[in-house]
């Protein structure tokens, strides 16, 4: 097998992202049951790979977008495309087939391509409480917070460094501003970094401040 394949091999077996050395450890498993070498240089050509075969890559060769990378390139976190998920959807989230019916939105929850691999990367469980939701055939979910907002009046920015992984019942006390933020609080996963400078943004302006403006 070339090297890609196991790249993509490796990432499958451990569920479709990782961080490098998990990667890692993978391939060396695969190349070794299968016979293959291990030069002395072969986690180079493993990043290699990842890199010629992501379009998040400058390296990038056009031909393969197989791969993509969590936290930018060096960030040390890599995913499988074809097996990112995207949330799922509630069964009473479309819109209502009357005319007359009335509809208000108190909240928006903003699902970006970011957020879901932040997700993915701590296996959809709360940072704050360590809940996960479990869904049925085995899915689990959970929710993305921007601790600076997107949007106005905040413009936080779509960046790992800016998210946090919630249930629903941190989401709202979060965006309410009926929590404060502690990064001793928080659980952790390699490869996830917060920004202090957001959660100092969240305690000085949305902390005990939010009463009817949407954040």
């Amino acid at each position: 097998m070339a090297w890609r394949d196991d790249v993509q091999a490796a990432l499958e077996a451990i569920g479709g992202q990782g961080a490098l050395q998990v990667i890692y450890n993978a391939v060396e498993q695969i190349r070794r049951r299968n016979g293959g070498t291990l030069p002395p240089s072969w986690q180079a050509v493993v990043r290699r790979e990842l890199e010629y075969n992501s379009s998040d890559s400058e390296s990038y060769q056009g031909r393969f977008d197989l791969f993509y990378s969590v936290n930018g390139i060096g960030g040390g976190v890599w995913g499988l495309r074809a097996l990112e998920r995207l949330t799922p959807v509630a069964v009473d989230s479309a819109e209502p087939d009357s005319p007359l019916a009335r509809m208000e939105t108190y909240r928006i929850l903003r699902d970006t391509v970011m957020a879901r691999r932040v997700k993915k990367l701590h296996q959809n469980t709360c940072q704050i409480c360590s809940t996960v939701i479990q869904l049925s055939a085995g899915q689990s979910y959970s929710e993305a917070h921007h601790i600076r907002p997107l949007g106005r009046p905040h413009n936080g920015p779509d960046i790992p460094e800016n998210i946090l992984v919630v249930c629903p019942t941190h989401h709202v006390l979060c965006d309410y501003g009926a929590i404060k933020l502690d990064e001793a609080m928080l659980t952790k996963r390699n490869g996830h970094t917060i920004d202090p400078k957001f959660l100092n943004y969240h305690n000085t302006s949305i902390f005990e401040s939010v009463i009817d403006d949407e954040v």
